[in-house]
Formats: structure tokens, sequence, C-alpha cells
């Protein structure tokens, strides 16, 4: 083990990613202790931070930061795990093929918001639409990573109109200023007081008036093409989608959940054969292949994450 990576006896091994570290990558990060080699042409494309952040290619014989596994870009502000998923993006073997759970397309949305990569972002926002995402947990992602609001919609009307106060925990992880907005929300939308934090009456107000109310509430103004974007709230509670469905994303709970084109459901943490893509679908971009490079030890380059990947150690 080259002693320029390891600074101590007691650090862990640093290895190469066992699905991203490809032949004909030429540049090389470290995140946490693994090494991944890729192609740093969708970085410098897609990303103004990268653009100003790595080196430009080194003439022959100079070596920058990058440039060898004795001398790796290190990126200390991303897990390993959610950096292979974020790779997927670009090195699917599949095409137009999305098919990850909430978690997974949520590190992905994590890294392209925080390298400005907003393409990959927009695509990120895509897919979570599409899938079940609790309102709680949905609330806190979008305000993180900086999401239009009025995708929020359902998610704020959802817990306005339910029995159930917000809790404690709820409101530790939502913030003093976003519960308090709920709260108001709920005393307003059912024009009473409340007593011990639940609701002494039932919501008066349904339909596109429950909806006027959260946006004046919440301070919302449409922006354009945010219509499009937002899935009308419904009068009444919103049932499971059909399992059967042609998308093959909700099973009988109403859970989303991907599923591979055989109906078979993929292990958590895992994008195997199920997955694929390009980044851009709609643009016509180039495919994660540049340069004919081969994804080492996959067939469908498919991250698994951190915790279980092999690769060859150094």
């Amino acid at each position: 083990m080259n002693s320029a990576i390891s600074q101590s006896p007691v650090t862990e091994r640093i290895q190469r990613h066992d699905l991203y570290y490809i032949h004909g990558g030429d540049v090389i990060f470290r995140v946490e202790n693994y090494l991944f080699r890729v192609h740093r042409y969708f970085f410098v494309r897609e990303s103004p931070y990268f653009r100003e952040k790595l080196p430009h290619p080194p003439p022959p014989g100079e070596f920058t930061k990058g440039s060898s596994d004795n001398n790796p870009f290190t990126l200390d502000d991303a897990l390993s795990v959610d950096f292979a998923r974020f790779l997927w993006v670009f090195y699917n073997p599949k095409y137009s093929l999305y098919n990850a759970d909430v978690e997974e397309w949520t590190s992905i949305l994590k890294l392209s918001h925080q390298w400005q990569f907003a393409e990959v972002k927009a695509l990120a926002l895509r897919e979570l639409e599409q899938l079940e995402v609790g309102p709680i947990e949905k609330i806190i992602t979008y305000h993180a990573y900086e999401i239009d609001r009025n995708l929020l919609i359902a998610a704020y009307t959802a817990l306005t109109t339910r029995d159930e106060p917000i809790t404690l925990e709820e409101g530790r992880k939502l913030g003093l200023e976003t519960s308090l907005q709920l709260m108001h929300a709920r005393e307003v939308a059912r024009g009473s007081r409340t007593k011990g934090g639940r609701s002494m009456s039932p919501v008066n107000v349904t339909g596109s008036d429950l909806d006027a109310l959260i946006k004046d509430l919440f301070q919302l103004q449409d922006a354009p093409g945010a219509a499009d974007a937002r899935v009308p709230t419904p009068e009444t509670p919103s049932t499971p989608v059909d399992p059967n469905a042609p998308n093959g994303r909700s099973t009988p709970n109403g859970r989303a959940t991907p599923t591979a084109a055989n109906g078979a459901t993929p292990k958590k943490d895992s994008f195997r054969a199920t997955t694929g893509g390009s980044v851009m679908r709609t643009n016509g971009t180039a495919n994660g292949h540049a340069n004919g490079a081969s994804v080492n030890g996959s067939a469908n380059g498919a991250p698994n994450g951190a915790g279980r990947q092999g690769g060859n150690r150094r």
C-alpha cells in the first residue's frame, strides 16, 4: 500500500471501487477510502463547481490532483455510497430506464445540488415526483435542496388535514418556521382553536379553497411551469396505485418500489440489472461509455454501495 495514500497504520486500506474504477478514465477521485477513476468530461460539462475546482489535464510528464492513485482529487463532502449512486446516472449500460428508490434518488439529488449539476438535479426531481414520498420526508428534502415549494402543496395539505397534530419529533425535523406555519394552517382550516394540540372540529375547507389557503399561509407563488409539474390537491384521500400498473412503481400498500422488466423487485440500496439510462433523455447527451470505457466488475454498471464493495486493494 502506497504511503502517499495511507496516512497512518490504523487508517483503512484504500481500494479501487469495484464498479467505478474505469480503465480509460482520466480523473481519479478519492471518496472516503475508495478510489473512483472516471471521465472528467461529465464533470466539467455539467458542473460550474467542477469546472472551477478540477485542474486542467497535465502535460506529459507532469502530475496534478486527480492524475494518479497516488495523487487523487479528494472529495471530503460526500460519502462513497452516495458518489457511486451519483455516477450511476452517467454510466448506465441501459438507456432511459431509471428504476431506483427514494433513498437512492435522494442521494443523487443531494450531490447534484451540492455540486451544481443542474440537469442531474432536474432528473432526480422528476423521478422523485413519480415516487411516493411521505409528507414529512418530502418537505425536509425539498427544503434542504432548494426545490420549488409549490411542489409541496400536497405535502403541506396532508399535514394540515390529518387528524393527528404535528408531533414533537416531527417538529424538530421540520424546523420551527415550518412547524408554526403548519400549526396555523391546521387551525385556520378547521375554523376553530385546538385543544391539547388536537383539533376539536373537522376540516371545513377542501379542494381549490384548501389549495388557496395553503398557498397563502405558506406564501407560495406559482413559478413558470409549476402548474404542469404539480398534481392538484384531491378532495378526498388518494388510494394506493394499482400494483399491476404499467410503470411497475407501486406495491399493494401504495409504497413506491422499483421493479425490473421481468417483475422482480431489486434489493434495497442496489442498482443491479434493473437500472439504466442516460442522464439526459430529453436532449440526447452522450452516454456513460465515453472513449469506449467499460466498468470493471459489472455488466450492468449498477452500484451496490460502499459497504459491500470488493475492488482491487491497494
